[in-house]
């Protein structure tokens, strides 16, 4: 399994040739043109995670390829399914797994948005814009590092509650590369507490 970060949240997981994108957005970079893609995930409806021109794009291209999202979102791409929490879906040689349902409160006592997030092969988990917990312990999860929903301590707690081995970024875009480096040391420290490595990709291969 090959998994590439792209801007903010973006994610490919890679096996076998084929491909599961998760909120591939453009926001200061242009994404690359995919053809192998299986499954679209998108987590929640906000800008910086969908991006409707971007989804249509790659159907396009990829025509076979099944589009996930929220219940208050599918309406809004062609032929999207629901994705809800506790629902498991084989497509191609990938098994998704679904967990959570609501966006984090920014303002207390206010739910933005639903949210979900997802388990690719048991192996790699995003929860989106939330600090909601796998079902599964994960070998790689993606963690929220800077948002107006979140702390950083709330990042390092959620860490400890999920007990990933790999630690990598996630929703990095509103950082600058000082802000990154700030954050990077929080994470790592919070990782290295449960024995855990932290891969500070930013833009790149992840594994």
């Amino acid at each position: 399994m090959k998994i590439m970060k792209f801007e903010h949240s973006g994610y490919l997981v890679e096996k076998e040739g084929r491909g599961v994108l998760i909120d591939p957005v453009e926001l200061e970079k242009k994404l690359p043109e995919f053809d192998n893609i299986d499954a679209v995930i998108i987590t929640h409806l906000h800008g910086d995670h969908f991006q409707p021109e971007v989804v249509n794009r790659i159907c396009e291209v990829n025509p076979k390829a099944k589009v996930f999202a929220t219940e208050d979102n599918a309406g809004n791409i062609d032929e999207a399914e629901v994705a809800r929490d506790g629902r498991k879906v084989n497509v191609g040689a990938f098994e998704l797994g679904f967990f959570g349902k609501d966006h984090a409160e920014i303002v207390e006592g206010e739910v933005p948005c639903q949210n979900i997030g997802v388990v690719v092969d048991g192996v790699f988990a995003t929860p989106g814009d939330s600090f909601d917990k796998p079902p599964v312990v994960p070998k790689i999860l993606a963690v929220p590092i800077a948002a107006p929903w979140m702390k950083i301590r709330e990042a390092m707690d959620y860490i400890g509650r999920a007990r990933p081995n790999i630690v990598v970024p996630a929703h990095d875009g509103l950082n600058s590369e000082m802000g990154n480096t700030v954050c990077d040391n929080w994470i790592r420290r919070a990782a290295e507490e449960i024995g855990a490595e932290y891969r500070g990709v930013h833009y790149g291969e992840i594994d």
